[in-house]
């Protein structure tokens, strides 16, 4: 199958990257550690393509969020949007093409990434359920990272796992809670608290909400909402549920068959869709 590149181009004109500082030195060190381009964009992936045999998953997809703005990835199941995202964590890495971090090519793998980079690109899975140790407890799983990075002492690891509970709204008192204890939405708050603990500047949510119930989906949503304005965070939003894409995304692409069918600012894509499977997705959502 010939490989056609989908080319997207995020920017809403928000603040602007840390690294334009740098002017005419050509180069700069990122808030994650990571050195960087002048002028380079925050996240870039270009030309990525995966195809197990016959199978084509993705097919040449290009895109570049900005710092503050949130890319809806919609698609029906085996539409690539997860295997798109997890490409981009380095959390598969059978795919061609680059995947950059402030101007710096990424190892496919995240194994082979460095810790600055690793830090910089966090993932949040889909089952608040199975994405936390039962055997600890929050402030425990919350920590793991940070002794892995092997930052500060175990005083300041524990302020910063505070200060994360804090920015998601459940407080210093969860600290000693464990998973069991919590129900399924404090458990996302926590892992999402666990992908922030970090200060990472790229946040991959992969379908977070569709195991919630509709209020506690809500609820979360608003919380994204704040925290990727507090942090200016660049945000993937993986989904199924076309219904969300007003309530989080600044911008909408669409997947069909490891392709990107149509893209852009999300009221633009729903109220003109430009493809047919767009239309199709938009009339399947109930009205009442």
């Amino acid at each position: 199958m010939a490989r056609k590149a989908t080319h997207i181009l995020v920017s809403t004109g928000g603040p602007k990257d840390a690294t334009e500082s740098a002017g005419a030195q050509g180069r700069a060190h990122s808030a994650d550690g990571t050195a960087a381009s002048a002028n380079a964009p925050l996240l870039q992936t270009t030309d990525v393509v995966l195809a197990y045999g016959k199978a084509q998953i993705l097919d040449g997809i290009s895109l570049t969020p900005e710092p503050g703005d949130c890319t809806l990835l919609l698609g029906e199941s085996g539409s690539g949007k997860t295997t798109l995202s997890r490409c981009i964590a380095g959390l598969n890495d059978d795919y061609s093409g680059t995947v950059a971090l402030r101007g710096t090519e990424l190892a496919k793998s995240t194994r082979k990434r460095t810790n600055e980079q690793r830090v910089g690109i966090q993932y949040v899975f889909q089952s608040p359920f199975s994405s936390l140790n039962p055997r600890r407890s929050i402030g425990q799983s919350l920590t793991v990272s940070l002794e892995m990075s092997g930052e500060g002492t175990a005083a300041t690891r524990k302020a910063q796992v505070e200060e994360a509970l804090n920015s998601v709204r459940l407080g210093r008192s969860f600290y000693h809670r464990r998973p069991g204890d919590l129900s399924g939405g404090e458990r996302q708050r926590a892992a999402i608290a666990r992908a922030l603990v970090n200060q990472p500047s790229v946040l991959v949510c992969d379908e977070i909400t569709s195991a919630l119930d509709v209020s506690v989906q809500a609820s979360i949503i608003g919380l994204l909402r704040t925290l990727r304005k507090e942090h200016q965070l660049a945000m993937l939003f993986v989904t199924h549920t076309i219904a969300l894409s007003r309530h989080i995304a600044d911008n909408l692409a669409v997947l069909n068959k490891g392709s990107i069918v149509d893209y852009g600012p999300t009221a633009e894509v729903l109220e003109n869709p430009k493809h047919e499977y767009t239309r199709m997705l938009i009339a399947d959502v109930p009205k009442f």
